[in-house]
């Protein structure tokens, strides 16, 4: 189609994204990079072509590009949220919290910018008010998992584990195949020592993404606690250590 019409920048915009699509972000912005050419002030490609420096890892490049999309088209909501990802990304997570607010105040039903507030509060520790963040998501979308689930995070991490499971257990109805969510809800049940409850919430983890690395480690855990010495410990050579033993507490996840 491009040898057809090599002046489409419909159509670098599309191959932009199907090579995004397929990891292969080098293309993509090159992709991009041609539309831009054609139309200059095509701001949608400026905005893909942040998403793919991001995802390449080059997050002042995304920044940029984020910013050439809004300066183009300043009511750009999308552009104001994901450059606030790209910052928190970077660890500035007030630019991050300023950026989504922006977003906010073009598309006040907007229910991800609140969401990714609640993760940069989260980061930080304003639990509280992360939580009201993730509320106020609910409220614009109540079918919104990760919101369930990150409200789940921040309630363990306040050491509310009933409302933490409650939130788990929300997400997953949404999304059974969510299996972080999974994991995170066995976090939980370990933290209550409901083992067997915790073994079943690993194992389902691990069934839908084998190399959940979390869930394995987890699942090494709850085996050991169970008494299951030689399972538990392959399990925890297979996972990535980031559930460690204390001596004191019996067990400490992080």
């Amino acid at each position: 189609m491009l040898e057809r019409l090599p002046n489409s920048v419909v159509l670098y915009n599309i191959a932009g994204a199907c090579n995004a699509g397929l990891m292969q972000f080098d293309a993509a912005i090159i992709n991009y990079k041609k539309a831009i050419k054609i139309k200059p002030d095509y701001a949608v490609a400026y905005y893909n072509m942040g998403n793919a420096l991001k995802d390449k890892g080059d997050l002042e490049a995304a920044i940029e590009s984020y910013k050439q999309a809004l300066k183009i088209k300043p009511d750009y909501a999308q552009a104001y949220n994901n450059m606030g990802n790209t910052l928190k990304e970077k660890g500035d997570l007030n630019a991050a919290i300023s950026s989504y607010k922006q977003a906010l105040k073009i598309k006040s039903d907007y229910a991800d910018p609140y969401n990714n507030i609640g993760i940069a509060l989260y980061d930080k520790g304003d639990l509280e008010a992360a939580i009201e963040s993730y509320k106020q998501a609910l409220k614009i979308k109540p079918d919104y998992a990760q919101a369930y689930n990150n409200m789940g995070n921040t309630l363990k991490e306040k050491g509310d584990l009933d409302a933490a499971i409650s939130n788990y257990k929300e997400a997953i109805k949404i999304n059974p195949a969510y299996a972080e969510c999974h994991s995170n809800l066995g976090d939980a049940f370990q933290l209550l020592n409901q083992t067997e409850q915790a073994l079943v919430s690993y194992e389902k983890a691990i069934s839908l993404k084998n190399d959940l690395n979390k869930a394995i480690s987890g699942l090494g855990i709850a085996l050991l606690k169970k008494g299951e010495h030689s399972k538990g410990l392959d399990k925890l050579r297979q996972g990535d250590g980031s559930i460690l033993f204390n001596i004191k507490s019996g067990l400490s996840i992080k």
